[in-house]
């Protein structure tokens, strides 16, 4: 069960509630058609950046066994802010990634208090639109 807070950002709407789960928590619509994607943002604790970016790549191994979930991009802004972008063609898809092998990373709250400043924000976002055919530079077959 969460609770809910409000928080100013990148909210689909104003004043978009924020539900409230251990080391994370998410806001935006869950229910409009269309494809889907997920922003997420974490800061590390001052040190713990070798564990968030070792967290990434364990959701990545993951990432890896869900056929509905890609393109998947780990990033590093700094040497405490890292994000996850991550897109699904549908909503069902997005919520098999919650529990599949890479959003169950997510299940580990102990470690997200343990390295991370502030609990993780998941940002759930609609596509619009995109160039979907080529990527780092290589036409996509």
């Amino acid at each position: 069960m969460s609770n809910t807070i409000q928080s100013a950002g990148p909210n689909p709407t104003n004043n978009s509630e924020i539900e409230v789960y251990p080391g994370w928590v998410a806001s935006g619509q869950d229910n409009t058609p269309g494809r889907k994607a997920y922003y997420i943002n974490l800061e590390a604790k001052p040190g713990k950046g070798d564990q968030v970016q070792q967290f990434l790549k364990d959701i990545l191994a993951g990432v890896e066994q869900e056929p509905g979930t890609g393109p998947w991009f780990g990033c590093r802004f700094s040497d405490t802010t890292f994000g996850i972008f991550e897109a699904f063609p549908d909503v069902a898809a997005r919520n098999a990634h919650n529990v599949g092998p890479g959003g169950q990373n997510f299940l580990r709250a102990a470690e997200l208090e343990e390295m991370l400043a502030h609990p993780a924000h998941v940002y759930r976002l609609d596509v619009m639109f995109g160039k979907f055919s080529v990527l780092f530079g290589k036409p996509i077959a």
